[in-house]
């Protein structure tokens, strides 16, 4: 059973409403990791601690390629504190 006070929930696509990754500790030691869009979700995929620490050591190696290639960080907008914009994707506010 999830631990609702140890999750992270993340807005995910270009959209405001593409739809939402959420993160969270599992029982038994796991971490969960689930995925819902447009009213569809993907089954929770739970990540031992080993497979968590690899996760995190490939995003800490991609993010910077990702970075890189989209510009500076600042003109990049944070899902999380951006709404709709009315646009195809979302923009930051300039």
């Amino acid at each position: 059973m999830a631990l609702s006070e140890h999750e992270v929930k993340i807005a995910a696509g270009r959209r405001a409403d593409d739809g939402r990754l959420r993160v969270f500790i599992f029982a038994d030691g796991l971490l969960g990791l689930a995925t819902e869009g447009l009213g569809e979700r993907v089954p929770t995929m739970l990540l031992t601690l080993d497979q968590a620490n690899k996760l995190r050591d490939a995003l800490a190696e991609l993010i910077p390629l990702l970075a890189e290639a989209s510009g500076p960080e600042e003109l990049m907008p944070r899902a999380e504190t951006k709404g709709w914009q009315g646009a195809e994707r979302r923009l930051a506010n300039r």
